[in-house]
C-alpha cells in the first residue's frame, strides 16, 4: 500500500468517526417544553412594551419585539394564556405571569464585519390567584450577528434584537414548564 492510498484511508476512516452535523445538532437541541395544565394571564404592560435599551448612540427596541414574541411562545405551554395590560385583569387565571426586564447588554464591534452579542434578561415573578409569588426567575436570551454597515446597519440590529427576544422567550417556556413549583401546581387537583 503507498503512502497516498494510506491518506485517503486514514482520512475516509477518520471523516467515519466524526459526527456529522445533523447528529451534533439532535445531541444538542433542547427538549419541548412540557404542557402545563393551568390557565395563564399574561401581564405586558404599556411601559414594558415600549421599553427602549438605549446603549451610547445605539436603541435597542427590545420591548416593542418582546410583546410581539411572549405570547405565541408562551401559549404553547398553558392550557390557556391571555394577555393583558395590568395584573387586576387577569380574571379567573390560575397563574399571573409578570415579565420585567432585568438587563439588555450589547458588545461592541469595531468594524462593519466583526460579530456583536446582544443579551436580553428578563425577570420573570409567577403568582398564583391569591397574589403570591411562587416562582421568580431571570431567564437570558442572546443573539449574535455582524454590526453592519451603513446599507445593512439597521436590518441586522432588527434583525439581532428579534433572535435575542425569540430565544429569551424560548428559554422561559423551557424553564416555566420545568419549574418544579408550576409542575407541582399542575399536577393538583382542580377544585
Amino acid at each position: 500500500m503507498t503512502t497516498a492510498h494510506r491518506c485517503l484511508l486514514l482520512l475516509a476512516v477518520g471523516c467515519m468517526l466524526l459526527p456529522t452535523r445533523s447528529v451534533l445538532a439532535e445531541s444538542q437541541a433542547t427538549p419541548a417544553p412540557q404542557k402545563l395544565s393551568l390557565t395563564a394571564a399574561l401581564v405586558l404592560t404599556p411601559e414594558f412594551c415600549a421599553t427602549v435599551n438605549k446603549k451610547k448612540s445605539e436603541k435597542f427596541p427590545v420591548g416593542k419585539t418582546a410583546c410581539a414574541e411572549l405570547e405565541p411562545v408562551l401559549k404553547g405551554i398553558f392550557t390557556s394564556l391571555i394577555r393583558v395590560d395590568d395584573s387586576s385583569k387577569a380574571g379567573d387565571a390560575q397563574l399571573v405571569l409578570e415579565p420585567k426586564f432585568a438587563d439588555v447588554a450589547a458588545t461592541q464591534a469595531a468594524i462593519a464585519f466583526s460579530n456583536r452579542e446582544l443579551v436580553v434578561q428578563v425577570e420573570w415573578t409567577v403568582r398564583d390567584q391569591t397574589g403570591k409569588a411562587i416562582w421568580i426567575e431571570t431567564v437570558q436570551g442572546t443573539a449574535t450577528r455582524h454590526v453592519g454597515n451603513m446599507y445593512t446597519y439597521n436590518s441586522n440590529l432588527k434583525h439581532i434584537v428579534q433572535e435575542s427576544v425569540q430565544d429569551m422567550a424560548e428559554q422561559s417556556a423551557a424553564k416555566m414548564s420545568a419549574a418544579p413549583q408550576l409542575l407541582q401546581l399542575s399536577a393538583a387537583p382542580v377544585k
